[in-house]
């Protein structure tokens, strides 16, 4: 039977998508915070007793409710100026991304806690990195002339190849997990891992290079799918969801 905080994560994940499509900004004020708040709760019925492992996912997911709510703050235009009566400014972009960046770190961290001692997928076979390398590159070729050409964003610049940095490292080690883990939990893990990637992609290119009225959707679907499976997969490195 399926877990009733699922259920909770999966309504509360398809009323923020409706909000994002709807721009119901009443409606997103109180369920983008819940998303993050409802998985933890899940994690930690999952996990049981938590060993370092399990407080490392916990710690991230706290740090991604604060990118959540931190973004939720920063202004879509200019007359976009208040959420609920409480004041929107660009800067909480930069405070957004330092709670990600601290996500991924402690994703980075968690990752690399192998009971197992099966020999690593890396560096041995470094090759199967490189899709992950050329898209990085792709992606950082489009949006850093469109970063450093706009006074506005210039100040960016810096912050965003750090983040990227440590997203990309952070999808490096849930490749690691590869044949020392079992193949549910990688599995799970590294689809989250790509998932989270391509959500914070949009961000970035909605952001710096393109923007698209449907981007809060794509990133909400992706980001909403990812921490899940990234949590399910981490249990599951116990064999305990």
């Amino acid at each position: 039977m399926m877990n009733l905080l699922t259920v909770l994560y999966a309504v509360i994940g398809v009323a923020e998508v409706y909000a994002e499509i709807t721009q119901n900004s009443t409606l997103r004020f109180f369920t983008k915070p819940l998303l993050m708040i409802v998985l933890i709760a899940y994690y930690l019925k999952g996990a049981g007793a938590l060993n370092a492992f399990h407080k490392l996912m916990v710690a991230a997911f706290a740090f991604s409710w604060v990118g959540d709510v931190a973004l939720m703050f920063v202004p879509a235009s200019e007359t976009d100026t208040l959420l609920m009566g409480i004041t929107k400014n660009p800067n909480y972009f930069l405070v957004g991304l330092v709670g990600f960046l601290v996500t991924h770190v402690l994703y980075t961290i968690a990752f690399s806690k192998i009971s197992e001692s099966k020999p690593a997928l890396l560096p041995q076979k470094f090759w199967v990195t490189i899709p992950l390398v050329i898209y990085m590159i792709v992606l950082l070729i489009l949006l850093v002339p469109s970063i450093t050409s706009n006074p506005l964003t210039k100040d960016f610049l810096i912050p965003v190849l750090v983040y990227s940095t440590a997203i990309a490292v952070m999808v490096v080690f849930a490749i690691n997990r590869y044949g020392r883990v079992n193949e549910s939990s990688f599995a799970l893990v590294f689809a989250g891992a790509l998932l989270f990637m391509f959500s914070d992609s949009i961000i970035a290119i909605n952001k710096f290079l393109y923007p698209f009225p449907t981007a809060g959707v794509f990133i909400m679907v992706l980001y909403i799918t990812a921490q899940y499976l990234i949590a399910k997969g981490a249990l599951r490195q116990s064999n305990r969801a």
